[in-house]
């Protein structure tokens, strides 16, 4: 059904961007002295954080690192596209596959990933430093290049594994 393969976290931290390191939206935001984050409990239960499209990002203060590091990434993408205020569903899939990408650039991680955790997303999340939601857009088959897409199958596939690559 599955062959384990040993991934750890001294193969993900090679991953990333030139220089060898895992991209990180907290160095991106300390080039960013006009822009605070501001730790709260008042946001809405389904909300992790939120921005106001310039210079304010409120982060919820219950949240694990995998999920600070991955709701700063999206703010910051909403930051840079220019957008103030709530977004419709379609901008919202759009920042969170660009936020996704950001994070994980390379596709040979994120298979990896998915095969070292046996497919359970969750687990890949953690593995790959980042949540669920952030993995599952990602490999989002409406982002993914073709040529991705067909590594992720050929990867999953020799591993034995049923990963779905699908829509949403």
């Amino acid at each position: 059904m599955f062959v384990f393969v040993g991934l750890g976290w001294g193969r993900l931290a090679g991953m990333g961007d030139v220089g060898g390191h895992v991209p990180h939206p907290w160095r991106e935001l300390a080039g960013m002295p006009h822009i605070d984050v501001v730790w709260t409990d008042q946001l809405p239960v389904t909300v992790r954080a939120a921005t106001d499209g310039h210079s304010t990002i409120w982060m919820s203060d219950g949240l694990v690192q995998r999920e600070r590091r991955s709701s700063l990434a999206h703010e910051l993408e909403h930051i840079r596209r220019g957008h103030r205020g709530c977004q419709s569903p379609a901008v919202e899939d759009h920042v969170r596959a660009h936020a996704a990408r950001r994070l994980l650039p390379d596709i040979t991680d994120v298979a990896d990933g998915l095969v070292w955790a046996q497919g359970v997303l969750d687990v890949a999340a953690e593995e790959l430093w980042v949540d669920t939601a952030t993995v599952r857009a990602r490999i989002d088959v409406r982002w993914l290049h073709p040529a991705e897409r067909a590594y992720l199958r050929r990867r999953i596939g020799e591993a034995g594994q049923q990963v779905t690559i699908r829509h949403g």
